[in-house]
């Protein structure tokens, strides 16, 4: 029997290609994979599979279908994205998260007495990659390498405010030859506590710095949200003409209601301008409380969506808190998955093309959506997809939406056109 894997080493985000040989002819074989993450190593995932190997003693992950195991569908990469966690001391793998030292994964293929080891690595980032923490103008941080070209990739994230998880985009990403600036806009020390009436000038700021910074000279900007962060993404494209290419995952076409943690807070919008709150649809959790309960009574995961999509329908200052995309002076890539069980961002995204079709829009854009996607994050083969499917919360689970597969599809596939969308 043997095992081969290539490549052995590599980015986080690479795919790998599995295949046994010398196996038996229809002979039995099970395949495990094990890791952990280096800043929560008391954490521990592992995920496997039975194959069942061809008339000429070989298994390929990528033409054959598991037998059994932690997945069910034909994917190289299925042991990867279907890791489960098998021991925890109570660790936050959201806690503490940093992308200096690499990801180890395990393989054992096993038939019978024969069994082979191979030990794969997974960088985070090149070597080459250097990192500089911003914090006079604005919180961010610079990711770049002396190969950078001149495109300038400002990356934000979503409702939870945790910047250092936006070092697993920035470092794959500016392995590639971009400038990735990470810019936090709550959460932090000298910013508002929570996503409330957030001012756009604070991002004149960063705009500014990234055309005056000697590295970026800021030729091309490049702007990258997640979720709120799409929104965000969106608005400030809407503004600054200056924005030449948006990704926008998992995004919205309204500006919503401040947030308190997941739950609407005070009732003044998100984001604001010259002191004053942007117009916004008013969210109403009495709407959630009723959903979940109905979800609770016949035994079905709950979410958000039907909040806001009960909430856009409700809304009576539609067109004043939609985002005027049509304004923008950008390619725009819309990424959207019809089971987002966070908000009705594929109901949003067919508005946002439909707009801009009406408007004549002069550039480019496009919506990649995927019917078994949820509202996962925009970058694969990361964060195992059980820890963020579903959750157990109040009494039930809580979703995001998608399943196994179509989550690790829409993943894979919608990060591998970001990257191709933004070096064209």
């Amino acid at each position: 029997m043997k095992l081969q894997v290539q490549p052995r080493v590599a980015l986080i985000d690479e795919k790998i290609d599995f295949c046994v040989t010398g196996l038996p002819p229809e002979g039995k074989m099970k395949i495990t994979a094990s890791m952990h993450f280096p800043w929560a190593v008391s954490e521990k995932y592992q995920s496997f599979a039975w194959f069942t190997a061809d008339s000429n003693g070989s298994v390929d992950l990528s033409k054959h279908k598991p037998d059994s195991g932690t997945y069910d569908y034909i994917d190289s990469m299925g042991l990867i994205t279907s890791l489960q966690k098998i021991n925890s001391e109570g660790g936050n793998i959201a806690l503490n998260i940093s992308i200096d030292d690499s990801v180890f994964i395990d393989i054992v293929c096993e038939n019978g007495q024969d069994r082979e080891c191979i030990r794969l690595e997974r960088m985070f980032k090149l070597p080459e990659v250097k990192r500089q923490q911003i914090t006079d103008e604005f919180m961010g941080e610079l990711f770049y390498s002396e190969n950078s070209n001149n495109k300038t990739i400002v990356v934000l994230g979503g409702s939870d405010g945790e910047r250092s998880g936006l070092s697993l985009l920035s470092g794959p990403l500016a392995s590639r030859g971009f400038y990735i600036l990470t810019v936090g806009y709550f959460n932090e020390k000298g910013l508002p506590k929570k996503l409330e009436e957030i001012p756009l000038e604070y991002f004149k700021k960063v705009f500014s710095w990234l055309k005056k910074n000697p590295l970026t000279r800021a030729n091309e900007i490049y702007v990258h949200g997640t979720s709120k962060g799409g929104e965000l993404a969106l608005l400030l494209a809407s503004r600054y003409n200056f924005i030449s290419k948006v990704v926008a995952s998992a995004p919205h076409a309204y500006c919503f209601q401040a947030l308190d943690g997941l739950m609407s807070g005070k009732n003044v919008s998100s984001w604001s301008y010259e002191g004053r709150s942007l117009p916004f649809i008013p969210v109403n959790n009495d709407i959630f409380y009723d959903h979940q309960r109905h979800c609770l009574e016949k035994n079905i995961p709950f979410g958000f969506t039907t909040t806001y999509k009960k909430s856009v329908e409700r809304a009576r200052n539609k067109e004043e808190a939609r985002i005027k995309i049509e304004n923008a002076n950008a390619n725009l890539l819309l990424i959207a998955g019809h089971q987002d069980n966070i908000w009705n961002t594929h109901e949003a995204c067919v508005e946002i093309m439909s707009i801009l079709k009406k408007n004549n829009y002069k550039y480019k854009y496009n919506l990649l959506d995927y019917k078994d996607l949820g509202h996962s994050l925009p970058i694969p083969f990361i964060i195992p997809l059980s820890e963020t499917l579903n959750l157990k919360i109040g009494g039930g689970v809580f979703t995001c939406g998608g399943t196994l597969k179509g989550n690790s599809f829409g993943q894979s596939d919608s990060w591998q056109k970001t990257i191709e969308f933004f070096m064209n």
